[in-house]
This record gives structure tokens, sequence and C-alpha cells, in this order.
């Protein structure tokens, strides 16, 4: 579903790009500006599930997201934010305060810009001048108009309560006329199982642990794939070829969140958005790293278990949870193993992790410190910018006194 209408793709490469297949299919407000997730340009919305299972917006970047991702999904760009309200004409609230404020100077940045600020719209968490900041920075704007653009944000949200597209009480004869709240009234459909080819090519998204299993068997040299923040990078930048990918995002294992008494159990593919969701109120060394991780259009895709087992030195996901004692599951057909994260890296890009084997979940120990000790965790990251940029050094550090 583009723009709430259904459309459908034959013969086109599995590795080709969301935003490459929109813009070849007159769908170009969306901008390539970087290719690698890092200006925003290309920013379009999916429907989404947050950490409780809610309906919800997710802006993210689709120069990194592979078309067949999307397959049974709903999408929304910036062409289809034009047409909102019960004439199909009106512009969206976050459009009109760009207008109103004059946000726009080049363009070239604008659609991505009003993408973000989209999913800003419908996020009852977006408030803070901070929070605006957070959801913002994923997003270059070269003119330096960001006062405008900024100015633009915070009218708009702070117009949501005063305008008729977000009034909460409507009755039958008279429904809420934002298509957009509307769709958040009815239940996201989990995704469904794809098995897709175009020439040699082919991706397959199972919807269970066996299915996986089974395809990692018959395909042996296939590729895992979650959000894709990594490999989309390197199809756009090293040219590297995936003959055959397995998505993670279609199993339920991989995917939830859970809680018990002892521990939190986080699918390796929970993206960090949900895991910020979830965890962030009560880890919060945690929450301030995953303030300062990439962009929110990249945590919107990217996942805990994807930062982990890719073992770079710059994934700051690993000094926060090695201070708070966390631990893998590891899986393949027949059966598990629950590793001590200190334990999984063996050196540079390498794990433990055995041909066939997966990581499903990682385990979060709750609680704090033994009685008598105090405790006190913290993360610090150096870097060129305080957001979107790789680290320096990073360091997470857990003190018992």
């Amino acid at each position: 579903m583009l723009n709430g209408a259904p459309v459908r793709a034959v013969g086109v490469s599995p590795t080709t790009t969301l935003l490459a297949w929109l813009r070849a299919n007159g769908h170009t407000g969306s901008k390539e500006g970087c290719a690698e997730g890092d200006c925003g340009a290309c920013s379009v919305a999916l429907v989404e599930r947050d950490a409780a299972g809610k309906p919800t917006y997710r802006a993210f970047n689709s120069c990194i997201a592979l078309l067949p991702m999307f397959a049974g999904r709903e999408l929304v760009t910036v062409e289809g934010l034009a047409r909102c309200g019960e004439d199909k004409k009106q512009l969206h609230p976050v459009q009109a305060a760009m207008v109103e404020h004059y946000g726009s100077q080049c363009g070239y940045c604008t659609p991505g810009f009003v993408v973000s600020m989209f999913e800003a719209y419908y996020r009852k968490d977006c408030t803070e001048p901070w929070q605006v900041s957070d959801q913002l920075c994923g997003n270059l704007c070269r003119c330096t108009g960001y006062r405008p653009i900024r100015d633009a944000a915070m009218t708009a949200l702070a117009g949501r309560a005063a305008t008729p597209l977000t009034a909460a009480a409507r009755t039958e004869s008279a429904p809420n006329p934002d298509a957009f709240a509307r769709r958040l009234q009815a239940p996201v459909p989990p995704p469904v199982a794809l098995d897709y080819a175009a020439g040699e090519a082919k991706f397959f998204r199972p919807t269970s642990l066996t299915e996986l299993f089974g395809l990692l068997s018959s395909h042996p040299s296939a590729q895992l794939v979650a959000g894709a923040t990594e490999i989309g990078v390197e199809l756009n930048k090293k040219y590297k070829s995936f003959p055959c990918l397995v998505s993670t995002e279609g199993v339920p294992e991989l995917t939830r969140i859970t809680a018990t008494k002892e521990a939190w159990h986080i699918g390796a593919g929970a993206t960090l958005t949900n895991v910020e969701e979830a965890l962030a109120g009560e880890y919060p060394s945690l929450a301030k790293m995953l303030r300062v991780f990439a962009a929110r259009q990249i945590r919107n895709r990217a996942t805990l278990g994807g930062n982990l087992v890719t073992a770079s030195p710059i994934g700051d996901s690993a000094p926060i949870l090695l201070t708070l004692d966390a631990s893998v599951v590891l899986a393949t057909a027949r059966g598990e193993r629950t590793v001590p994260l200190a334990d999984f890296f063996t050196g540079y890009r390498k794990t433990v992790l055995q041909p066939g084997e997966i990581m499903r979940e990682i385990v979060l120990p709750r609680g704090g410190p033994v009685a008598g000790l105090t405790r006190r965790v913290d993360f610090f990251k150096v870097s060129k910018r305080r957001e979107l940029d790789i680290s320096i050094v990073a360091a997470a550090f857990r003190v018992d006194v």
C-alpha cells in the first residue's frame, strides 16, 4: 500500500532500494543525497507497531531499505501528505507549518524533513524541544535553514490539540477527518511470508524460526537481513552482491520484547526504537546511548542484534550491554545455547557464531546491586558531532560502591 493505494512490483531485483523504485515510478518527492542514511532527504514513513504492539508511523531512510521488505506493508511518501482532509486536497499541518515559517530554501531536504515531522505529529511522546531535535537530527539542511524548520515543527506539534485533524472525540456521523489518524485506530498485521525472485537473486521472508532455519539449510550462502541499515550501505557504497537474502522481520521470536521479574528478553530483530520505548525508563544509561546512536530514521529500522553480530568496534550498544551483564541466546535448528556477551566477540568483526547459527535474543538482567551497595551506570561518547555520528571513543561504566 503506497499512499493508500495498492501497488505491485514485478521483476525488480531484490536488492533494489525502495528509493530507487519510488523515483523510477514517479514518486520523485523523495530525494537521494548521501545514499547511506545520513542526510534524510529520502525519508518516507512506514505503518508499524510500537513496543506495545500499537499502530504508529516510523520515518526511515528509503535509500538503504530494500524494496521486497515492504511487500504487504503500508508506506506514506511526501506526495501522500498533501491529500489529507475530507477534500483530499488539504496540506498536512506539518506541511502548512513549513510554508508558514518559510522552512524551505533550496527545497532538496524539505520532503525528508516533512516526513520526519509527520512521524513526530503522531507521537504522543514528542513535545519537548530536545525531543524535536532528536526527531529531526537525521535530516540535513545544507542551506542552514534549521531555525525556521524547528519553528515549523514546534508550531505543528503545539497545534495538534487544536486542529480538527487530531481531535480525539468523534461520532459516527462526524469521524476524524484525518485519514492518517484514523489509520492508527486499526491493527497492523505482521509481515506476511515472502518468496520472491528476480533473475538469479532471491529474497525470502519466513514467518517462523522453523522456516528460517530451513531456508538457511537449503541456501547455506544466504545472508540474514533485518533493517538493512548496514547491508544497504554496502550495496550503495561498496557495490557488494547479495544474491540471496533471508529477512528476519516476519519471525515473531526475533522481534518481540518481553519481561520477567529476572530479565528482559529482547528479540535480536527488535528495532532500536522499540527497545528504547520498552527499556529506557529502567536503564538510563541505555537511553543515553540510544539518544546519540545514529538518528531516529536509522533506529526505526536498525536492530539490537544486528548491531551486535556485525562485531564492529563502533557498535555503541555493546559497551552498555556489557556493563549490564547481558547474555545472548544463539540458536540453530538443533537447539540453543546462552553465551555471556563478554564471550561473544572474538576479534574485529568476529564472533562465536557458527555456520547456520543465529542470535535469537538478548537477555538483560533486571534489578540493582546487592544489598548494602549503590550503583552508578553511565555512558560517554566522543564524536565529531553530538548526534548522527560514529564514535571516536565510546565507553560505558558500572560502579558498585
